[in-house]
């Protein structure tokens, strides 16, 4: 899943032009979450499944092809886990989501007559810091995973 630039026209030409653009980047990191969730069940499911059933299927004398390749698949699901990182990106999409909808919630709760300049400056603001506190910390699992660190979690950025 790529991020999709936001549509300048629509989120701009809207009435209340910044909440637009909230909403938008809060669909976006929704989007995120929950394909990052399921590939992270998926991964962790299909690495303890091959896992257990490789030393189930030695303990049983099962031919040694079978066991090879159910060992292979272990070993799939493990640099699966470690290249795409989906634990990690699951948690980043669910703390960016959750601070960007806290900050929607906020402005959404001042009466419209409330919501001036400085109640939009606030949300932007919100927004920009979102965007900035998802690139440190991806910044930061990459220089760990780059300098040799025992730390997996440095995955791909957010799609």
């Amino acid at each position: 899943m790529r991020r999709q630039p936001p549509d300048a026209i629509a989120w701009s030409e809207a009435p209340d032009p910044v909440l637009a653009l909230a909403l938008g980047e809060l669909a976006f990191y929704e989007r995120v979450r929950d394909s990052a969730r399921l590939w992270y069940r998926v991964s962790e499911l299909g690495a303890l499944a091959t896992s257990s059933a490789t030393v189930v299927a030695a303990g049983l004398h099962a031919p040694a092809w079978l066991t090879a390749i159910i060992a292979g698949g272990a070993l799939f699901f493990t640099g699966f886990r470690q290249v795409f990182a989906h634990g990690p990106r699951y948690v980043l999409a669910s703390q960016s989501r959750e601070t960007l909808r806290r900050a929607v919630n906020r402005y959404r709760l001042l009466p419209e007559a409330d919501r001036d300049e400085t109640a939009r400056r606030e949300l932007l603001a919100a927004i920009e810091q979102v965007g900035d506190e998802e690139l440190r910390q991806w910044a930061e699992q990459r220089s760990r995973a780059t300098q040799g660190g025992t730390d997996p979690t440095g995955g791909p950025a957010l799609p």
